[in-house]
C-alpha cells in the first residue's frame, strides 16, 4: 500500500512539475506559434501582442519599415508602398523615390499601389489589396491599433530608429529577428546582425588608439529632419561619427540623435575643424556656403568641407550611414583607414545590406562623397 502511495506521489509530482515549466517556457518567449489557426501571436516593440499569419505572403511597409523588409530580402512579398517611394520628383526638402537605397536597388517597387498621402494611411487602399500583415515604424505607433481595427490587418510596432547607442542595438535586433521570425527569415535576420557588428567592430578597431588630443573636432551640417536643412540643421550624436568616435563639436547639445537647429553665432563659435554635410539638404548648403558671414570658419577655408550621403532620408539608412562613416574615417584618419577606397567600400555595404550595389545611383542623385566648395 505505502508503495503504490510512493508511487502515486512521485507521478504526481512529475506532472507538476512538466507543467511548472511549460508555464515558465510560455511566459518568458515573445512569440506564441497557434497550431490550429496557422498564426503566431508576437510583442512588437511597442510592448502589443498581435496575432499574425505564418510566412506571409502579402505585406505594407509604413513609416519607414520597408528598408528592413529589403534588408531581410523579402522586397518580393511588398504589395503597397508610401508615397515617399512612389515619387519620382523631389523637391530639395523632402526625398524622391530614388534617393531612397532600398527603392534604387528595386525600383520595381514604385509601381506598387501607394496607401499613403503624405503622413496620412489611406485605410481603402489597403482594405483593397488586402496585406496579410502590416509593419509600421515606431514613429507610427499611434496610428496602429486605429488602423488594425479600420483595415481589419494585423499591425507589427518595429523599431527602425538611429542605431548608434547599445539599448537601441538591442532594439533594433530585436526586432529584425523578430520580423525574420514572421516572414520565415531567420536565418537572414542573424546574417544582417552579423554584417552590422563587423563592421562596427572594425570602425571601432581603427580608432581605438588615436588620443583625444589628435582627433579633430567635426560637425554633421544639413540633418534633416522634418525636411532638409542649412548648415544649421545637425545631430549630437549623428551615428556615423559615433560609429568612428569623432570628435563631434555639438555633442554636449542632446544624449539622443535627433535633428537639431542652432543659430548661427553658435556655428561660428565652434569653429569645427571639418564639416560634413548631408548631401539631402544641398540646396539650403550651397547657398549659406556662399553666405560671408560663414567665411571664417575654419573648414571652409581650409577646405575641409564635404559632403556625405544622407543618413537620414525617408527615416534611417543603416547602409548609408555605415558608408559614411569609413568615408569620414578615410578624410579624417587617413593612415587608419589607408586601405579604404570609400566608394568600394560603399558598393560592398550596399550589397551586403540590399543585395545589390547601389553606390552610383547615390552618387548621381547627390553627388557622392566629394569635397564641397565655395561656388
Amino acid at each position: 500500500m505505502n508503495k503504490k502511495i510512493g508511487t502515486l506521489i512521485i507521478a504526481f509530482l512529475m506532472i507538476l512539475t512538466v507543467a511548472i515549466c511549460g508555464c515558465t517556457d510560455s511566459s518568458s518567449s515573445a512569440t506564441e506559434t497557434n497550431e490550429n489557426t496557422n498564426t503566431i501571436t508576437v510583442v512588437d516593440a511597442a510592448g502589443r501582442t498581435v496575432e499574425v499569419p505564418k510566412n506571409p505572403e502579402k505585406i505594407i511597409a509604413l513609416r519607414g519599415a520597408s528598408r528592413e523588409v529589403v534588408y531581410l530580402r523579402a522586397q518580393d512579398k511588398i504589395i503597397g508602398i508610401e508615397f515617399r517611394e512612389g515619387s519620382l520628383k523631389g523637391d530639395g526638402i523632402y526625398p524622391s523615390a530614388f534617393q531612397i537605397p532600398h527603392i534604387a536597388a528595386y525600383p520595381e517597387l514604385i509601381n506598387l499601389t501607394v496607401v499613403t498621402a503624405g503622413s496620412t494611411i489611406n485605410f481603402e487602399e489597403i482594405t483593397k489589396i488586402q496585406p496579410d500583415i502590416i509593419f509600421m515604424g515606431t514613429s507610427g505607433a499611434l496610428y496602429a491599433d486605429d488602423t488594425q481595427k479600420k483595415t481589419g490587418i494585423p499591425v507589427v510596432i518595429v523599431h527602425v530608429n538611429a542605431v548608434g547607442t547599445e539599448a537601441e542595438h538591442e532594439k533594433y535586433y530585436e526586432t529584425l529577428r523578430l520580423m525574420g521570425e514572421i516572414l520565415g527569415k531567420e536565418e537572414r535576420a542573424e546574417e544582417l546582425i552579423s554584417i552590422i557588428e563587423e563592421y562596427e567592430t572594425d570602425l571601432a578597431n581603427r580608432v581605438a588608439d588615436i588620443p583625444d588630443e589628435e582627433r579633430p573636432t567635426v560637425y554633421i551640417a544639413g540633418r534633416p529632419y522634418c525636411g532638409a536643412h542649412g548648415l544649421d540643421g545637425t545631430d549630437a550624436q549623428w551615428i556615423p561619427f559615433r560609429l568612428i568616435n569623432a570628435n563631434n563639436i555639438a555633442s554636449g547639445l542632446s544624449n539622443i540623435s535627433e535633428g537639431l537647429t542652432i543659430n548661427k553665432e553658435q556655428l561660428l563659435e565652434w569653429d569645427p575643424e571639418y564639416i560634413f554635410a548631408s548631401e539631402a539638404s544641398m540646396r539650403f548648403i550651397n547657398n549659406d556656403l556662399s553666405d560671408s558671414a560663414y567665411q571664417g570658419l575654419s573648414a571652409i577655408k581650409n577646405g575641409n568641407v564635404y559632403g556625405v550621403l544622407p543618413y537620414c532620408w525617408y527615416s534611417y539608412n543603416k547602409d548609408s550611414g555605415i558608408a559614411d562613416a569609413y568615408f569620414i574615417g578615410k578624410t579624417i584618419y587617413p593612415e587608419q583607414f589607408s586601405d579604404i577606397d570609400p566608394e568600394a567600400k560603399a558598393d560592398e555595404i550596399y550589397e551586403k545590406f540590399l543585395g545589390k550595389p547601389v553606390y552610383s545611383a547615390m552618387e548621381t542623385q547627390f553627388g557622392g562623397y566629394i569635397e564641397l566648395t565655395n561656388n
